[in-house]
């Protein structure tokens, strides 16, 4: 066997021991070469799909501010139409639920007499009212008065007084007649299951 060199530094048991130590930190360095080669992919993985998430929220919020300038009339219409509601809400907090009231003075006034006429009527959510009757006839107005003097007819009020009393018109020609009432009307309780 032929030598190629001379170690002259160490003897030949000291070589192989540090050529052992060399073999092992070859080994050492080849292995942390690949832990550390697979920790750089995979950071750079995560990394590039945080990238890509980040990208596509960006993309979605460009869409977004898109869309939110393209429909400003949709939001002014939203806007519009929630101010409506909530006047409507306001609305129903303070009506009168006028309707009952007029079809319970209606009909008192269609029973009393064919030719009386309900000109104007008021009512307010605290129940408080005020209405007008016309007649044609001063016989029908007579007939009515008996009839605002009944039981009948007063019992759907807390309250009634005759406020004014105006012919309108003269003997010659047709005379009309007017009486203006003020009064407070009892409670009456809906029935919704009625109405449907």
């Amino acid at each position: 066997m032929k030598k190629n060199r001379i170690n002259l530094l160490i003897s030949r048991e000291d070589y192989r021991k540090f050529e052992n130590y060399f073999e092992w930190l070859k080994l050492s360095v080849t292995l942390l070469t690949v832990i550390l080669f697979v920790i750089f992919i995979s950071f750079y993985l995560v990394l590039r799909n945080k990238f890509n998430i980040y990208e596509k929220m960006n993309l979605q919020k460009k869409t977004y501010l898109q869309q939110l300038t393209e429909r400003k009339d949709d939001e002014a219409k939203i806007n519009y139409i929630q101010k409506k509601y909530t006047d409507f809400k306001t609305f129903l907090k303070e009506d009168a639920s006028s309707l009952p009231y007029y079809q319970l003075l209606s009909d008192a006034i269609k029973n009393s007499s064919e030719s009386a006429t309900l000109k104007s009527f008021q009512v307010n959510k605290d129940r408080e009212s005020s209405f007008t009757i016309t007649f044609t006839v001063f016989d029908t107005l007579r007939d009515f008065l008996k009839t605002a003097e009944s039981q009948t007819f007063i019992k759907n009020f807390e309250n009634i007084t005759l406020k004014n009393f105006v012919v309108i018109g003269d003997k010659e020609k047709n005379e009309n007649y007017e009486l203006s009432f003020s009064g407070k009307f009892i409670p009456i309780k809906l029935d919704l299951n009625s109405e449907n």
